[in-house]
């Protein structure tokens, strides 16, 4: 189990090495009326719900993609077409313009080059860059609680495949080039209003759908975050001026996998029949894969690394973060799955859970074995 979760992390085993992090407040005031905003991408998942957020609190927002991704959203924002993946070529549009931004929104990279390269187009044209990463920065989760100062993925270059430390590289290049004037995110699981993960067409389209599904008998720790929570944090954090690492981890109290599950059939209104089953049973005998193959589901008596999913949130809630309700969660994520309202990423081959046949078999067993 820890092994394939580390290669769904693409983790290679690189040390890593601390790096000191405390809030701090960003110099040079800025305005809370009305930010002037570029939003590199904005229009896929997470880009909307920060995009919302501060379309909502009055700002005044500027979209960089493609323009291929969900073309027709925001049609009332101006947008500036561009391609990262071409380099700097592919800024040819931005490049040539002289706007000033209050703030550079980066959402997307998984490369620490299309930072870099963003960096170079917009470093003397932008006083604040808020990067989007991920808890993948860290070098071990061992530690129970750790917090935004624990050692991250060390490494001098991009590494293909290697999300965990080119994450790490892309937070590198944003404190170079910004110091003193950066917000780095760090969310863990994100799930809500569009989201292609397990978590609303795999996990909640089973309970919702399906007569009788299996469970581990098992209350471990859960962590995610709803995507409109992000949004709204990032938007509080530029206009209080409020810089550094945050881990963007919910919900805000301890949730256990049952919790989830049950406190999701009950907002579903489901009648499906939860069998909660013996950990070893799932692990050993019938060989389940947690957290592959049974999403969010990670045993901590069994893992090496517990502190997976029991990151400390501490630092974000004392700055404001504050989460949507499960219930409303639960919600927007299965109608977001019913409608189809997520887009399925290009070379995405990661399969989370199992099919229907080999859980009807698994759960036939279960039943022969306590007759």
């Amino acid at each position: 189990m820890h092994t394939s979760r580390r290669k769904f992390l693409k983790d290679f085993s690189i040390a890593g090495a601390a790096t000191f992090s405390m809030p701090f407040i960003l110099p040079n005031s800025i305005s809370r009326v009305k930010l002037n905003v570029l939003v590199l991408g904005g229009t896929n998942f997470l880009g909307p719900a920060i995009v919302q957020s501060l379309v909502t609190k009055g700002h005044r927002v500027t979209l960089f993609n493609r323009g291929i991704t969900n073309p027709n959203m925001f049609p009332k924002l101006s947008k500036i077409k561009g391609d990262r993946e071409k380099g700097l070529t592919g800024y040819r549009n931005l490049a040539k313009g002289k706007e000033i931004w209050d703030v550079v929104i980066d959402v997307w990279p998984q490369d620490p080059n299309f930072v870099q390269n963003a960096i170079t187009i917009l470093q003397g044209r932008a006083k604040y860059y808020v990067f989007v990463s991920s808890i993948a920065v860290y070098s071990s989760y061992e530690a129970i609680r750790l917090d935004e100062n624990t050692a991250r993925r060390k490494g001098d270059a991009y590494e293909e495949g290697n999300y965990n430390l080119n994450k790490a590289l892309c937070e590198k290049a944003v404190e170079e080039a910004f110091p003193d004037r950066f917000i780095i995110v760090r969310p863990g699981a994100i799930v809500g209003d569009r989201d292609s993960g397990p978590f609303g067409r795999y996990l909640l389209n089973r309970i919702k759908n399906r007569k009788e599904i299996l469970a581990p008998d098992s209350n471990d720790p859960v962590q995610f975050i709803d995507a409109q929570d992000i949004g709204n944090f990032i938007a509080q954090c530029i206009e209080k001026k409020v810089g550094g690492h945050f881990n963007l981890v919910g919900p805000a109290s301890t949730m256990g996998y049952k919790d989830l599950l049950i406190q999701a059939k009950k907002t579903l209104k489901s009648e499906v029949g939860i069998l909660w089953m013996d950990p070893k049973f799932l692990v050993e005998e019938v060989k389940l894969e947690p957290f592959m193959e049974i999403p969010f589901w990670i045993p901590v008596a069994l893992d090496p690394e517990p502190g997976f999913y029991q990151i400390s949130n501490k630092r974000a809630i004392d700055h404001g973060l504050v989460f949507t309700d499960y219930n409303e969660t639960v919600k927007t994520s299965y109608l977001s799955f019913k409608e189809k309202r997520f887009i399925e990423e290009e070379g995405y081959d990661v399969v989370f859970g199992i099919s229907e046949e080999r859980e009807d078999a698994i759960i036939a067993r279960w039943k022969q074995k306590n007759n």
